[in-house]
């Protein structure tokens, strides 16, 4: 794979993440307005559809305070280069072969799981604080880390790191 930008990467990933705040930001305040809203007053004592509401709306907040904060540790993070015998630390792009065949992840302190396309190939996002994440965390390449999952130990193995 070539060179690839991690600045640009932070950058795509940043404006996601910006977009779902606004998203989820207007969710939240429609939830709160229902949760107070003529309609969903109680008839009676067993009617919980204000109760039901105002849980949705906390809810709503909470997934905008969770968002805002991988925000604000993607933002903060210094974006490293690393050499072929330096250790994995956030920043990291990893060459792993593991269970699931070849695959390039980019460690990041938040935000797992997101997919990044570069020059055809796919990146994906692996937060240090996965089970993977944590496992990777101050290998070199040629290195392996062992995993436990449900469907019992898997192993994978650094093949590069950048």
């Amino acid at each position: 794979m070539s060179d690839v930008d991690k600045a640009q990467l932070v950058s795509i990933l940043r404006a996601r993440l910006t977009s779902e705040v606004a998203n989820m930001t207007r969710l939240a305040v429609e939830q709160a307005e229902a949760a107070s809203h003529e309609e969903n007053k109680p008839e009676n004592d067993k009617d919980m559809r204000s109760t039901e509401a105002s849980y949705l709306a906390k809810g709503q907040a909470d997934r905008v305070q969770s968002l805002e904060h991988a925000l604000a540790l993607l933002t903060s993070m210094p974006i490293r280069h690393f050499g072929s015998s330096e250790s994995i630390q956030a920043s990291a792009l990893i060459d792993v072969r593991g269970p699931q065949g070849a695959r390039t992840y980019f460690l990041l302190p938040a935000l797992g799981g997101e997919r990044l396309g570069h020059d055809g190939k796919e990146i994906h996002t692996l937060a240090t604080t996965s089970p993977l994440g944590r496992a990777l965390l101050g290998l070199i390449a040629g290195e392996e880390a062992e995993v436990a999952t449900p469907q019992g130990t898997q192993t994978y193995e650094v093949a590069s790191v950048r």
